[in-house]
């Protein structure tokens, strides 16, 4: 199924934070990528060092169970 034609532009950095410069912007462009860095480190350490299947929070199929 393709997206609809007029689907809305994703926003960007700078329309979540239009008073910053762009030096400030690329500041926070650089903390945001170093933050879901760490993040997916500790996700693939969790998925590596788990003791069991139901211990991961993936399965084979390698997406990420959603909460019910």
């Amino acid at each position: 199924m393709s997206p609809p034609l007029d689907k809305e532009p994703d926003l960007t950095i700078r329309d979540l934070y239009p008073h910053l410069n762009d030096e400030q912007l690329a500041e926070v462009e650089d903390t945001l990528e170093r933050y879901l860095a760490l993040v997916l480190r500790i996700f693939e350490r969790r998925e590596t060092e788990a003791e069991s299947p139901g211990d991961r929070l993936t399965q084979d199929t390698g997406a990420v169970a959603c909460g019910s």
